[in-house]
């Protein structure tokens, strides 16, 4: 029974996290950006100047994986890339204009969606499902360690 009810509960977090997945999209002319991306304009946004290291760690993968996010974000004018004055080793990444732009809409959208999702919870369901999520994603980052 507790296997049945592991497997209902994954089948459920999966098919709510696909659709949230394509809640961070917007309709405009602006192009598509993918959920990783999404997140790396984010992880920039929350550091002003990203280190190319940063990104790697923060998606856990290794830095070329890293510069192919950040190239495409480059190509679509969303970041900037530069050169410590430094040390020419040290790569800052950065928000252009319209990335801050984008990302400002995508957000203001996701949480419009999101909002009209949990719209049909009550206030002490929410608190219930809010408490429920951060103990599931403090034991996740113990297995993480």
């Amino acid at each position: 029974m507790n296997n049945e009810l592991n497997q209902e509960i994954i089948d459920a977090m999966s098919k709510v996290m696909r659709i949230m997945k394509h809640s961070a999209s917007i309709e405009e002319k602006e192009p598509q950006v993918t959920t990783h991306q999404f997140e790396a304009l984010w992880c920039i946004k929350k550091s002003k100047q990203a280190h190319m290291r940063e990104i790697a760690d923060h998606f856990s993968t290794t830095m070329p994986t890293a510069t192919s996010l950040i190239d495409k974000l480059i190509l679509a004018k969303l970041v900037r890339r530069r050169n410590d004055i430094k040390d020419r080793r040290i790569v800052k990444i950065s928000l252009t204009g319209r990335g801050e732009h984008m990302l400002r809409e995508m957000a203001r959208h996701r949480e419009k969606k999101i909002s009209k999702m949990l719209s049909y919870l009550s206030e002490k369901d929410k608190k219930d499902l809010l408490r429920i999520l951060n103990t599931i994603s403090e034991q996740a980052v113990k297995y993480e360690s």
